[in-house]
């Protein structure tokens, strides 16, 4: 069951275009990321990389509702460990809230994601190349 399902995806509107650039499923096109939630999903693996949440700001776009999430059941599974990890118990019963954390994650995260896709002749590669070296400092 996905409790997550009702509650809506937003993305700053500042970041959404610019992010929508590097997604695409046509295999033709090379891009990063086949769907708008794989590209939020890499931004709060940034995020909380670097320990950093930022509110989002009024002016946001809804990219999805939290239905998406039931086609990668994990998703799920890592966001309320993340939530245990933040708000303890407490937060597991407020879906919205999770929500909101992992969108203030994103939102950290995507200014960082896009610094190491724009004017990249190979964004994929050079995401993946930066993301190795920030996770073998660790």
């Amino acid at each position: 069951m996905n409790r997550y399902a009702n509650q809506d995806l937003f993305i700053a509107r500042v970041h959404h275009q610019r992010l929508g650039g590097f997604v695409s499923r046509s295999a033709q096109d090379s891009q990063p990321f086949a769907r708008q939630v794989d590209a939020w999903w890499a931004a709060i693996a940034i995020g909380v990389q670097y320990g950093e949440r930022i509110p989002l700001p009024t002016d946001q776009v809804k990219f999805n509702d939290g239905s998406i999430l039931s086609s990668d059941p994990w998703r799920i599974t890592h966001l309320e460990l993340l939530a245990l990890a933040e708000g303890g118990d407490e937060m597991l019963d407020n879906p919205a809230e999770v929500i909101r954390m992992a969108s203030e994650y994103a939102n950290a995260g995507i200014p960082r994601l896009l610094d190491h896709l724009t004017g990249q002749p190979e964004p994929t590669l050079n995401l993946m190349m930066k993301l190795s070296a920030v996770t073998n400092s660790s």
